[in-house]
């Protein structure tokens, strides 16, 4: 089994709500039997040795440290709130946590990077051999200011994005690491896609078990999707998907939680009965 918690960057809680979210999950499972723990840790100026060692602590094994660029200018012209130095900051404090595997996200295509930037970006990176790399393509979403026709910041077409791509994938080549998933979304720059790398061995399980859709996953809190998955008899699989609200203030009121839990069981064992039957 695995666990990750993540879809946004859980280590903006401090230190004592991450002690108490993790200490409910360590209160039910057993996590010196998992696979893999993951904490998206994302933002580095979100990051303290304090939360870290708290994950430690709880068994996470795994963490992203996302500079998204090297480049001041360039997290200036998307609104990320941390600098280059920052992400030096926060990635030497995860090192020396302990926690086995460090991701780093990447984006290629971002306003205002070009290939010059990208590449000495990248090339950082490697120099600190963390265990993943994922290399992202900008995704603009609809109602993005980035879409409007007057903006001169971004470019649909891509640009240099498909050379900043192919230099990733020689490089990291070159490095040690291996591409060992890929997906593709829409809207993102030169319709190109997004790969994650890794050393031998440091594989992220649950980036696989969602890109591939083989493994039944319970999700819990806003936004939730829990994926349930079985085999059809036919040589195929049947997937069924439970929602949660997606907008905190939608979660929380419903205050039955007991009663939800019930319903959400119920609809699992229900997926589920034609199997339990046979067994």
């Amino acid at each position: 089994a695995c666990i990750y918690i993540g879809g946004g960057t859980p280590t903006i809680l401090s230190a004592d709500q991450l002690r108490l979210l993790l200490g409910v999950i360590s209160e039910h499972i057993d996590t010196s039997e998992l696979l893999e723990f993951t904490v998206e840790a994302g933002r580095p100026d979100t990051i303290t040795e304090e939360k870290l060692e708290v994950l430690k602590n709880h068994g996470v094994t795994r963490i992203s440290v996302n500079p998204q660029s090297l480049s001041d200018a360039v997290l200036e012209n998307i609104g990320r709130k941390h600098s280059v130095m920052d992400f030096f900051r926060a990635y030497g404090i995860a090192k020396e946590s302990g926690i086995k595997n460090i991701n780093v996200d990447l984006i290629v295509g971002l306003p205002g990077d070009n290939f010059t930037r990208f590449s000495r970006t990248l090339d950082r990176v490697c120099e600190l051999e963390p265990s993943n790399i994922t290399v992202h393509s900008f995704c603009v979403k609809k109602s993005s200011d980035f879409l409007r026709e007057s903006s001169e910041i971004y470019k649909r077409s891509g640009s240099d994005a498909a050379k900043c791509v192919d230099y990733s994938q020689l490089k990291l080549r070159n490095e040690g690491y291996k591409p060992y998933y890929l997906y593709r979304q829409k809207n993102t720059v030169g319709n190109l896609e997004n790969v994650g790398f890794s050393r031998e061995g440091s594989e992220g399980l649950y980036n696989i078990f969602m890109m591939e859709e083989v493994q039944t996953i319970f999700a819990v809190g806003a936004g939730a999707v829990t994926k349930l998955v079985k085999p059809d008899g036919k040589g195929g699989t049947l997937i069924k998907r439970i929602f949660k609200p997606k907008y905190p203030y939608e979660y929380l009121r419903n205050l039955d939680r007991e009663e939800e839990a019930r319903a959400h069981s119920e609809e699992i064992l229900s997926f589920f009965s034609d199997e339990l039957k046979t067994e």
